[in-house]
């Protein structure tokens, strides 16, 4: 068949036909899609926490060890964003709604997910970088240095942390705020299309 034929055989075709959805392949695919998001949201997870749990270990030695109670406040932040991280998941997975086995169920709990995390890295300075900065900054004040290294550290941590917010707002945008549409627009959709198991 050539292009023309393809051309005429499309003409052919009923404009107002309607479109059946499958929802038993949908219902999979998204609960694929939920399983693996939920999977990077875990491993992530772990990884912030036990890194913040390795930092209140050698913060807190450094305490014991140097007596400088400033070491003290920085473990106390690291476990303050540890324990909020893991919190905030048992938080989430108590949330969860009970009706998962429903295509719309489970097209409600990703999208409740996914606005948890949008929700989560719009506001990173004030549950992760600030309660870290706060002590780190009264460290450095509290060391006897001089003012240009007061500086130059003030400015290396300004900048670590405007990288690690341009970055997580940029998730935000390239990767959730997306996905966030695509669960929205799935929702709308199932009140218009008609359902079938078999199409």
């Amino acid at each position: 068949m050539n292009f023309d034929e393809i051309q005429q055989v499309w003409g052919r075709q009923d404009a107002g036909g309607s479109i059946t959805l499958n929802t038993n392949l949908l219902l999979k695919e998204v609960r694929r899609n939920q399983r693996q998001f939920e999977s990077t949201i875990f491993w992530r997870d772990f990884r912030e926490s036990g890194v913040a749990m390795c930092l209140v270990y050698l913060f807190g030695r450094a305490w014991v060890q140097q007596e400088d109670w400033t070491y003290g406040l920085l473990a106390l932040a690291c476990f303050g964003v540890g324990i909020f991280i893991l919190v905030d998941r048992l938080r989430q997975r108590r949330r969860r709604p009970v009706m998962e086995d429903s295509l719309r169920g489970c097209l409600l709990t990703s999208l409740d997910q996914v606005r948890h995390q949008i929700w989560l890295l719009r506001k990173v300075f004030w549950w992760y970088q600030l309660p870290l900065l706060i002590p780190y900054f009264i460290s450095i004040l509290h060391e006897p240095v001089s003012v240009k290294s007061v500086l130059i550290q003030g400015f290396v941590m300004a900048l670590l942390n405007w990288g690690i917010y341009w970055l997580n707002q940029a998730a935000v945008r390239k990767s959730l705020e997306p996905r966030e549409r695509e669960l929205e627009a799935l929702l709308s959709s199932l009140d218009e299309v008609p359902s079938s198991d078999h199409g």
